[in-house]
């Protein structure tokens, strides 16, 4: 093969990675936010839940230990040892009156739930 060839295919497969890196990354974060979606719907459903059987308000708000049951198993995995459930990413979350979203605050940016 000759010089021009090979430069020419090293040129093409520069163009490629350009092009499909920034796609994969992009897919990757939106994956993440989706999580954090999916995890505060089911933190607010459970709150809802929790207010339901409980006879309560949307003022009051629950510990992680009542809400812990209402997960079926999905959020104990981000249960930390010192009560705090943490998000995929290392953030908090934050569980709120029933009455107010829940919110994840993920590198000091909070992720709500509309």
């Amino acid at each position: 093969m000759s010089k021009t060839f090979i430069i020419i295919l090293a040129a093409i497969a520069v163009i490629v990675l350009a092009a499909g890196v920034p796609n994969f990354i992009r897919a990757r974060q939106t994956s993440a936010s989706n999580a954090y979606v999916n995890d505060l719907r089911q933190l607010d459903a459970a709150k809802q839940q929790w207010m339901l059987e409980s006879g309560k308000t949307t003022n009051d708000t629950p510990t992680w230990s009542e809400l812990l049951p209402y997960f079926g198993g999905h959020m104990t995995n981000y249960y930390a040892s010192n009560g705090v459930v943490v998000c995929p990413a290392g953030g908090v979350f934050t569980i709120g009156r029933v009455g107010e979203s829940s919110s994840c605050a993920v590198d000091g940016k909070r992720v709500d739930y509309p």
